[in-house]
């Protein structure tokens, strides 16, 4: 497995290009990204997640703003609102697909999950490489990795990690918010008080 310096976008961007899943870490878990742009790459993490188109989860599009996120999903005033209060943060927010958006992965779903990370090296290397898709480094039902250590011990089939530590113990936080409203989906590192 390549290790690379969290000083060394251009390696990790580089990877990301060549169709590569590349181990990354966030405030929350350790991820594997890939380019949004490579159908090969996404299709490598669909076979190492074992998630079929038609298992209904869909990977996470990782961003680097919130006015980023009207390309992929429908986004009303009050949740518009609401993603410019709780982002960047620990949250995954599920809302229903632009219509506009057409992509070879994401054309078998309505809805969309979105992630602004509050991690300084992710929103660096989203700057560069335009949106990512993001899933938690792990095997399919085991815990998410939360170091490289971890992920080269674990994840022998993941070419390239960034080095490093993830930067909490619980995954983001998910809502739905697909219907009139907000629904929690699971419980994560950040507390929603408001909707």
């Amino acid at each position: 497995m390549k290790l690379i310096g969290r000083t060394d976008i251009k390696a990790a961007k580089t990877t990301l290009e060549n169709g590569g899943i590349l181990a990354v870490p966030t405030e929350t878990v350790m991820g594997l990204a890939v380019s949004i742009k490579s159908e090969e790459a996404i299709n490598k993490l669909i076979e190492f997640k074992k998630r079929a188109i038609g298992s209904g989860k869909v990977f996470t599009i990782m961003v680097a703003s919130v006015d980023e996120i009207k390309k992929y999903a429908f986004l009303s005033d009050e949740q518009l609102t609401f993603a410019r209060h709780y982002f960047p943060g620990e949250l995954t927010l599920i809302l229903e697909k632009n219509p506009n958006f057409n992509h070879p992965y994401f054309d078998h779903f309505s809805t969309i999950g979105i992630r602004i990370p509050a991690h300084s090296y992710m929103l660096k290397l989203l700057k560069k490489t335009g949106p990512l898709l993001v899933t938690s480094a792990n095997p399919r039902g085991e815990m998410p990795c939360m170091n490289d250590e971890e992920v080269k011990e674990r994840l022998p089939e993941i070419k390239a990690c960034v080095k490093g530590r993830a930067g909490g113990s619980l995954p983001s936080t998910i809502i739905d918010w697909t219907g009139s409203m907000p629904r929690q989906v699971r419980a994560g590192g950040l507390l929603i008080v408001h909707y």
